[in-house]
């Protein structure tokens, strides 16, 4: 299973990053208001940098301890060091996005997937040393990481939804006009019900995963059984475990 997993990851996780590449470029030419949120980004008039960190201001229309690379958004998104595109200042305050959110949670949702990234490319290195099993470290790795999957998948969702505001169709169809009239109320405690049920639902499989991966693989043979049933030659190796096979090759009957 680690194997089958790791395969898929060293293919998919860097095809991640170019698939993103070229949603991003979709997404700057259909949205240019959620690419400027995302990457903070307020002059269009001049190259844009890559802001690593920041804590966005909407209301002085800058950045507050901005932490980024000079012309390196630029490159990202025209794939050019000079290149422009437009910025928050260019679009009505109504007509502008949130920033806080989709500039935190694409971050989250990319600094989790080049975790991935260099998580699959280890693992292959260890592989092909043999030695993925034998490091404990990587082993470690691996099995605390399971959960950053869900938590890109709600980093990514949160950028999408709140980056694409205040429109459901950008330019033609606000989200204040296409709302259904459902009170607020009954919204809440649909979301609230649906919270409270998810949340019994994965807590108790991740605490009946956990006691099974904590328990390891049962080898020992069942009672009853020696050497399989003479129709089904593969019940031998697979209701015995490997002592049933060692001792059978030691009898001569494997």
């Amino acid at each position: 299973m680690v194997r089958m997993g790791l395969g898929m990851a060293l293919v998919l996780a860097p095809l991640q990053l170019i698939l993103g590449d070229v949603h991003g470029l979709q997404t700057a030419t259909y949205q240019p208001a959620k690419i400027a949120a995302i990457e903070a980004h307020w002059d269009g008039t001049k190259p844009a940098d890559l802001v690593l960190f920041a804590i966005p201001n909407e209301a002085e229309e800058r950045n507050d301890f901005e932490i980024s690379i000079p012309g390196a958004a630029s490159l990202l998104i025209t794939h050019e060091w000079a290149g422009t595109f437009p910025g928050l200042k260019q679009f009505k305050p109504e007509d502008r996005p949130p920033v806080l959110l989709p500039f935190f949670g694409f971050r989250l949702m990319v600094g989790i997937g080049l975790w991935f990234i260099a998580l699959a490319l280890v693992g292959g290195y260890l592989w092909a040393r043999g030695r993925l099993f034998e490091s404990r470290r990587w082993l470690w790795a691996a099995s605390v990481s399971w959960p950053l999957g869900f938590i890109a998948i709600l980093a990514g969702w949160t950028t999408t939804e709140v980056g694409r505001q205040p429109w459901v169709v950008t330019g033609f169809l606000r989200t204040a006009d296409a709302a259904s009239p459902v009170p607020a109320e009954t919204v809440l405690s649909s979301l609230v019900m649906f919270i409270i049920v998810y949340a019994i639902i994965f807590t108790a499989g991740i605490v009946y995963m956990n006691r099974l991966i904590n328990r390891g693989p049962v080898l020992q043979a069942p009672s009853g059984i020696e050497h399989g049933q003479p129709s089904r030659p593969i019940s031998g190796a697979t209701e015995t475990g490997p002592e049933g096979l060692d001792e059978a090759a030691q009898t001569g009957r494997a």
